[in-house]
């Protein structure tokens, strides 16, 4: 996937808000010392996804600090609503998230989007010897997922309706661990799985899954295109609480520029990260899913 995509609207977003700034409060947080002139944030990001490697490469090499953060990462809450709510109360500062998160902020949730951070790692998968071969095929079938209202629903969705086929009836949904679709598609008990990075990527490779919908479409491919899979479409944003935003517009601007210099570095350093990620525990190892497995500047594993 490709980092370091965090522009536009943030620089708009934070003008706005210097209006708004306040002198700030007397929590814990805004407490500054020598090190951290902005005191500490908060930050959700503890769930295992490779592609929280913003939050973890800003942390582990030193971004955070270098503009003055005290950066605290916290697990990341799986209910939506308590993720808004924490951040509506200021429990929570930042977050490099999906798309999901983006109905959320047009209900009225207290958060901004800055703008979007790398593109996908989302793919539909089909077992090797399937006779799916296009979305269209989906039409009567079972899809596994992590969750309802996951990323992979609402990319497979996004790729239904541009098939013609209507995402609530059409197919019929099922819930499985993500460490356990693959196995479910193998067994039978579901046609088609919607799943994350590096487990579609083991699916892949390990087990000859076929990706019918990659929302990585870096390349430009006109079939994906065609499914609404953008070019230069994003798939992570970088969200920021309103309320940090309003009562301090200058940690809200330190705070982007740390995760617009960790993407920056994991563009320039992509074994090294996934390697931080893997050794620092961020992401869980398995016999597929290891350092051993992580390709050098040419391509090679050991």
């Amino acid at each position: 996937m490709k980092f370091g995509r965090v522009l536009g609207s943030i620089a708009g977003l934070l003008a706005l808000s210097v209006a708004l700034a306040g002198c700030g409060n007397s929590s814990a947080k805004q407490q500054t010392t020598k090190d951290y002139k902005y005191g500490s944030i908060t930050v959700p990001a503890k769930d295992g996804s490779i592609c929280n490697a913003p939050n973890y490469i800003a942390y582990e090499k030193g971004f955070f600090k270098k503009n003055g953060l005290k950066a605290n990462l916290v697990a990341n809450p799986r209910d939506i609503s308590d993720l808004e709510a924490g951040f509506a109360s200021g429990k929570y500062d930042v977050q490099n998230g999906d798309f999901q998160y983006l109905p959320a902020i047009q209900n009225g949730a207290q958060i901004k989007a800055a703008g979007g951070i790398h593109q996908g790692c989302i793919k539909l998968l089909v077992p090797k010897n399937s006779s799916i071969k296009s979305v269209k095929d989906l039409k009567g079938k079972t899809i596994g997922i992590p969750a309802q209202g996951s990323t992979p629903q609402y990319v497979t969705s996004i790729a239904l309706q541009h098939a013609g086929l209507d995402p609530k009836k059409d197919v019929t949904w099922k819930v499985f661990g993500t460490d356990l679709l693959a196995k479910a598609a193998q067994k039978g008990e579901v046609d088609a799985i919607g799943t994350v990075d590096p487990y579609a990527y083991q699916a892949q490779k390990q087990d000859g899954f076929k990706a019918i919908i990659d929302n990585n479409n870096n390349a430009g491919n006109a079939q994906m295109a065609k499914m609404g899979m953008k070019k230069k479409g994003s798939c992570c944003y970088l969200y920021l609480s309103n309320k940090l935003i309003q009562s301090n517009s200058k940690k809200a601007k330190a705070v982007v520029k740390s995760y617009q210099e960790a993407a920056q570095w994991i563009n320039q350093h992509p074994q090294e990260t996934a390697k931080i990620e893997l050794n620092k525990g961020y992401v869980s190892k398995t016999k597929f899913i290891n350092v051993a497995k992580v390709p050098d500047s040419k391509g090679r594993t050991l």
